[in-house]
């Protein structure tokens, strides 16, 4: 798979598109980008996702502070995951903001890719004020000679899923749920830093990892998860029990020796254990970490 982020001028003209932001890449997300690659597999063109970086509510709105369910990078492994062959990644900046519907359109789908087919989800919006819709889409297809391909809505619980919808189950702690809506595991990814070494103390080491500022922090509790192929407990919290205040992410990988200070980490959550809580004094906090790990060593 190729990352293209600034392409040339038709450089990949005959293309298939999936287009859109996909933080999450949920279900819904994966049915639109599945059809993009499908297509283009049985017309023998190349099937490319499209998408943006920053989100563009981040500069459209940056006062909301949105957090988001998947780093960028994060977002291409996902892609490269469902079989395409590329990803272009456009900058989304004011300039990009205030393009009307169809310059977007004529300039980065036309001009710039030669797009042959391009595959939205149900409800897609673009253009300046998000006044183009998939009507105006398919519009504009017939006017510049490509196809369009509109998914409809993936829905669970009677309801469609949405990124916004599965931001609010991680961040509430429903879990289990945010995981079934994604498709896939959550992921959390930084650079190990220096802690305090209160978790060497209590003799269970752990790495404190330092996050993208952007990304979606779950809610506090504690959690499994993996490191490669090693089983994991992480806690994502302020350490109630030491009078602390500032959320960390702090990882105890199972059977793992090494120092991991200054490394990258990926960890992948696969289910939530606990809710947060404080311990009346250290050997009662020992002794809960202790069940935690026999309960993740036995997932």
């Amino acid at each position: 798979m190729r990352i293209i982020r600034h392409p040339k001028k038709k450089k990949l003209k005959g293309c298939v598109a999936a287009l859109g932001t996909f933080d999450g890449v949920h279900l819904g997300h994966q049915k639109v980008i599945k059809s993009a690659v499908n297509y283009a597999n049985k017309s023998g063109a190349a099937s490319l996702v499209i998408t943006f970086d920053p989100h563009p509510q981040q500069q459209i709105v940056p006062e909301r502070g949105l957090k988001l369910l998947t780093t960028l990078k994060e977002r291409e492994e996902l892609f490269c995951g469902l079989g395409v062959d590329g990803v272009v990644v456009f900058r989304f900046n004011k300039k990009l903001q205030d393009l009307s519907y169809e310059k977007f359109i004529r300039k980065y789908l036309v001009d710039r890719l030669g797009v042959r087919k391009v595959f939205v989800g149900f409800d897609y919006a673009f253009g300046k004020g998000r006044l183009g819709d998939v009507s105006l889409l398919r519009r504009l297809g017939r006017k510049y000679g490509f196809e369009v391909g509109v998914i409809p809505p993936v829905v669970a619980g009677l309801r469609p899923i949405k990124s916004s919808r599965i931001r609010e189950l991680v961040s509430r702690g429903e879990f289990a749920r945010a995981v079934k809506l994604l498709g896939h595991p959550y992921q959390i990814s930084g650079r190990v830093v220096k802690g305090s070494g209160r978790g060497a103390g209590l003799g269970f080491p752990t790495a404190n990892l330092k996050l993208d500022r952007h990304k979606l922090i779950p809610a506090h509790g504690v959690y499994a998860g993996l490191v490669g192929s090693k089983k994991c407990a992480v806690n994502i919290g302020a350490r109630p029990t030491f009078g602390a205040e500032q959320t960390r992410v702090e990882v105890h990988v199972l059977g793992a020796k090494q120092n991991l200070r200054g490394k990258p980490l990926k960890i992948v959550l696969t289910a939530r254990l606990r809710e947060e809580k404080q311990f009346a004094d250290v050997a009662e906090l020992k002794e809960q970490i202790r069940r935690d790990i026999y309960r993740i060593k036995m997932l």
